[in-house]
């Protein structure tokens, strides 16, 4: 009994033994599954689905990774199998809004988590639209067009590198405002589309954007004002000239109204202006004559407007050179003639020099200055006709005389015209009792009656005095 005892006993003993040993053996291979954190530096602005790192643990076998929180929420994303980052909203990796994102990451069987950090560097950011706009044609100079769009960090500016054509656009450096620099270059017939190239730069980084201008067609219509300097008294058809306009279509021209009425005409076809009544192109009561013209395409019309400015030509009944034109020298082109003053300079008074041969005996037209002359120098012209004008200073001349016999009779050849325009500028009625500076002998002088002319004696005293001058354009 003894021995069987003994044997159980160390039996018992060895079970024991195996059992501790067992156990020992079971100790030395477990493993405790740890998770390292995971530290990161990128630049901002990544792009969706960007790898940042990997999580990192201690055990070889697969874990099942998950995202437990982060900041900003939805930032980033994780492979559940491998533990690999990567960027799910490019958009939160911005420096100036999250500058550092941060994440705690679990896997299954892990002792502990993750703790993810990912430090965002700042860039030097520059964002570009390219331009687009479509007008209408024809704008004008310095019209905008609007304004490139661009983000950036620092203080952008702009610069126009290139353009078609040239010269079309011009663009402020600080804004980035586009305006018409050309309006001539925006034609839809030449450019119905205009291109440039727009450099931006914030100082340390430049980029180029496209801007495109689309040109709409416009039924187009441009009619030019009208204006001519002629002389007056023109023929009746004489052509002034052409209305200048262009544009889409046929045109077709029509005065709409003119002052005075009447006065011009204009072919419907052509736009060419002449003459209707040549009696209104006359200086003294119509010195500028006006229209306005339609031009018109069947879709537009356009008024251009008409200036005719006449020129003064001298002729009889004119008011100039101090008193109403009578006679104009043939020879001269209209340059120099005779004018008489508006009134009568004396009343019922005598010739002079009675019993005194003057020598004052030109009949001629040009006599009558030197007739006149000639008395003043004969000594016995005191109170006579001859002093009256002599001594006469009127409307700025000084120059008058007393007009010879033909002098005379050339007033009267023309005394309907000149009659009226002396009483239509305030002057006195012309008579038919006047002196003339012609001498017939040392006691007569030629009365000047409406080109029935009589020698009577000088000291007649019912005869009235009017003087005339010579002018000349020379």
């Amino acid at each position: 009994m003894k021995h069987v005892f003994k044997f159980t006993r160390t039996l018992f003993l060895a079970s024991l033994l195996l059992i501790a040993s067992c156990s020992n053996d079971d100790d030395a291979t477990t493993v405790v599954i740890n998770l390292q954190d995971v530290e990161v530096t990128i630049n901002e602005n990544p792009t969706n689905g960007d790898v940042i790192g990997t999580v990192q643990s201690n055990s070889s076998s697969s874990l099942n990774f998950s995202i437990t929180t982060q900041t900003p929420a939805g930032a980033l994303a994780i492979n559940t199998n491998t533990g690999e980052l990567t960027v799910a909203d490019a958009t939160l990796f911005d420096y100036e809004t999250n500058p550092s994102i941060t994440a705690i990451v679990a896997a299954t069987g892990a002792e502990n988590t993750a703790n993810v950090t990912i430090t965002v560097n700042n860039v030097n950011e520059l964002s570009l639209q390219d331009f687009s706009v479509t007008i209408d044609e024809n704008p004008s100079n310095g019209a905008i067009l609007g304004t490139v769009q661009a983000t950036g960090d620092g203080t952008l500016s702009y610069s126009i590198t290139s353009q078609t054509p040239a010269g079309a656009l011009a663009i402020d450096s600080s804004t980035g405002e586009l305006t018409v620099a050309d309006a001539m270059l925006f034609d839809y017939e030449t450019n119905p589309t205009l291109t440039a190239t727009i450099a931006v730069d914030n100082s340390g980084n430049t980029q180029n954007l496209t801007a495109t201008i689309t040109l709409n067609n416009v039924n187009e219509l441009i009619a030019q004002d009208f204006a001519i300097t002629i002389d007056e008294n023109p023929s009746n058809g004489a052509v002034l000239g052409t209305v200048q306009a262009t544009g889409d279509g046929t045109l077709s021209y029509s005065i709409t109204s003119q002052t005075p009425a009447g006065a011009i005409a204009i072919n419907a076809n052509t736009g060419e202006l002449t003459v209707a009544d040549a009696t209104l192109f006359d200086f003294e009561t119509n010195p500028t004559i006006t229209a306005n013209i339609t031009v018109d395409n069947s879709l537009n019309s356009e008024i251009a407007g008409v200036t005719i400015d006449l020129n003064n030509v001298n002729e009889i009944g004119d008011y100039n050179y101090g008193g109403i034109i009578f006679w104009i020298d043939p020879a001269s082109n209209n340059s120099s003639g005779l004018v008489i003053s508006l009134d009568y300079q004396a009343t019922n008074v005598a010739w002079g020099c009675t019993g005194t041969t003057t020598g004052a005996i030109g009949t001629a037209i040009g006599t009558g200055e030197t007739n006149t002359a000639t008395i003043m120098a004969s000594g016995c012209a005191t109170g006579s006709a001859a002093e009256y004008v002599s001594n006469l200073n009127l409307n700025g001349y000084n120059d008058w005389f007393l007009p010879s016999l033909d002098e005379w009779n050339e007033v009267y050849a023309n005394s309907s015209i000149v009659g009226n325009a002396i009483t239509n500028n305030g002057g006195d009625t012309l008579t038919n009792a006047n002196w003339s500076s012609t001498e017939v002998d040392s006691n007569n002088a030629i009365w000047a009656n409406f080109g029935a002319n009589h020698s009577i004696p000088k000291n007649s005293t019912f005869l009235n005095v009017r003087a005339i001058r010579s002018w000349t354009d020379f």
